[in-house]
């Protein structure tokens, strides 16, 4: 058995990997991009106007599908995933087979986004034993039958005592530490800001401390169901993110709001995706540099 944190990495981005699949996330669960693709992106663009981005850059980009409704906005156009390029992707998209290849010159005056990646990068589950202490729980990547481990890491705990307190919690509850998504946000906006970009936005499910699901919130999804979770790389792994973390492990000028909200202001009309119990209810957090 593995703990929870190696197990969903491999499952996701090994080489045999859910996201390296060949139909692709879309083949599994539907969001933003999928249910009003044109409005989507009519959104992200006037934004980009408005931040006065020439360039937007969609990191965690699947297979392109934003991108290909952003085709024909004023913007350049640049996306990044765990994939090489995307076969029949519109040769005005530039395109890097994962963030750590994204050239430095490509965020000059660039937006960039990250649409519902930081519930994908997995965390640390821990869950709370009868003598009321946080210990790791394991997976076994075959079947997903699970147990409790060794006791957690000093820097999980520190962590999970600011941001998801323990004092509350009984047998069986989780914490999903966040510390991995809040470093990867950090970094990337860190050098996007450096290398000249104007903003950066990540949208996501979100809680806040005041909110924690005492459970967690790790689910699978598979061709277009929620399933018990399974890191046998056939399915995606996704749980929520802590998004008062993220915000303050980046600090500068944020502005954090529900996507329903966001997308009003920026002229959006449809249904699906104000629902603010559905796609409305996503977290919008806007970084401007």
């Amino acid at each position: 058995m593995l703990p929870w944190q190696s197990a969903w990495a491999e499952a996701l981005y090994g080489p045999e990997g859910f996201y390296r699949r060949p139909e692709g996330p879309a083949g599994h669960f539907r969001t933003a991009s999928h249910a009003a693709p044109d409005e989507l992106a009519g959104a992200v663009s006037r934004l980009a106007s408005t931040l006065g981005a020439r360039r937007i850059v969609d990191v965690g980009a699947g297979r392109g599908e934003l991108l290909t409704s952003l085709v024909g906005s004023p913007h350049e156009l640049w996306g990044t995933d765990v994939v090489v390029r995307p076969a029949g992707l519109s040769p005005s998209i530039g395109w890097s087979p994962g963030v750590d290849a994204l050239p430095d010159d490509v965020f000059e005056g660039a937006l960039v986004i990250a649409w519902e990646l930081l519930d994908v990068i997995p965390v640390t589950v821990l869950e709370m034993d009868e003598n009321g202490r946080p210990r790791l729980v394991l997976v076994d990547p075959r079947t997903g039958r699970e147990r409790l481990g060794g006791r957690a890491s000093s820097a999980d705990l520190d962590w999970a005592r600011y941001w998801w307190p323990l004092d509350h919690l009984g047998e069986g509850d989780r914490v999903e530490v966040g510390r991995a998504r809040d470093l990867f946000w950090h970094r990337l906006i860190d050098r996007a800001r450096r290398a000249g970009a104007v903003a950066a936005l990540c949208v996501d499910y979100a809680h806040r401390r005041a909110d924690r699901p005492a459970g967690g919130s790790l689910t699978g999804f598979y061709r277009g169901r929620a399933v018990p979770p399974r890191p046998d790389g056939t399915m995606d792994l996704t749980a929520h993110v802590a998004i008062d973390s993220v915000l303050s492990a980046t600090g500068g000028s944020c502005t954090l709001t529900s996507q329903a909200q966001a997308l009003k202001e920026l002229g959006v009309k449809n249904d699906e995706l104000l629902d603010p119990g559905g796609l409305g209810g996503f977290a919008w957090l806007l970084h401007e540099f």
